[in-house]
């Protein structure tokens, strides 16, 4: 079976949604850094301080999109990697718009829907400060780790 995580990333999105000056809340986009360390296509990365209703677009000429985000429950592991499927229902904010709503969109204006997931990181400090908690980063370094691995 053939790795989904070639450096090149073919035709997979990975986006990163958070805000690195609020600490942990930065974890997607760590997550991100953590991937061009790696040396990642670049051009598959998007950092995001949220989704958009004009994201749908984005997604829609992906086959694969990975949403990461901090989250603020506990998590086995510190980190949880879960398929996503499109949102039954849906409401309307001008603030942001949750991931699952996002390719419910993508589906209805684009007809296109990418296979999606979303990989939750476990945070736990939200103050105004630029660096993770320190339980923070083990939760980011194990989920890199396993998502490195990872074949889909």
């Amino acid at each position: 079976m053939e790795t989904l995580l070639t450096k090149k990333l073919d035709n997979t999105l990975i986006i990163g949604i958070g805000n690195n000056t609020r600490q942990d809340d930065g974890l997607g986009w760590c997550f991100l850094d953590a991937l061009e360390k790696e040396e990642f296509n670049t051009h598959n990365l998007l950092y995001k301080y949220q989704l958009m209703v004009e994201d749908a677009e984005i997604i829609s000429n992906y086959d694969t999109v990975i949403f990461v985000d901090a989250y603020k429950k506990h998590l086995k592991n510190g980190f949880s990697l879960e398929i996503l499927k499109p949102s039954s229902k849906f409401e309307f904010t001008t603030h942001s718009v949750p991931p699952s709503q996002l390719l419910s969109l993508c589906n209805d204006i684009y007809q296109k829907q990418p296979k999606s997931y979303i990989l939750k990181i476990e945070g736990f400090e939200w103050d105004y400060e630029i660096n993770l908690s320190n339980k923070a980063k083990q939760n980011l370094k194990n989920a890199i780790s396993h998502f490195l691995n990872l074949q889909f």
